[in-house]
């Protein structure tokens, strides 16, 4: 027979448990709108640095002075600019795109683990 403290007991865990769990689910949503704000920010700042790096020195600097002081014909200059210049475009993006892809974030920052933590089943 179920007497009425532990019934009341019960009820009270019950509910307990679940207003932890709206607020592991709202600190959740909190942190993973902190991360995107973040990641954004930092995909502003690495633009920025790329375009700062790769215009000033990747466009201008060094295939210029490669191309001027290298006895080459004028068909292996074409050739080795634009190499470079590719180079100087291709490299960058794919480090960048890498460096801040959404699952690596994810992995980072330890966002899966905490939304395993809160989906985790009942025992």
């Amino acid at each position: 027979m179920i007497s009425i403290p532990n019934f009341v007991r019960d009820l009270f865990e019950s509910y307990v448990r679940t207003i932890v769990d709206l607020l592991k689910i709202e600190a959740a949503i909190a942190y993973l709108k902190v991360l995107q704000g973040t990641r954004r920010f930092v995909i502003a700042v690495m633009l920025l640095f790329f375009f700062v790096v790769v215009l000033g020195c990747g466009f201008l600097l060094i295939p210029i002075a490669l191309l001027l002081f290298m006895p080459w014909a004028p068909e292996t200059k074409a050739i080795v600019g634009i190499c470079i210049g590719g180079a100087y475009v291709v490299i960058p993006i794919i480090v960048i795109s890498m460096l801040l892809s959404e699952k690596r974030w994810v992995k980072w920052s330890g966002v899966g683990k905490l939304i395993r933590q809160v989906n985790r089943p009942k025992s």
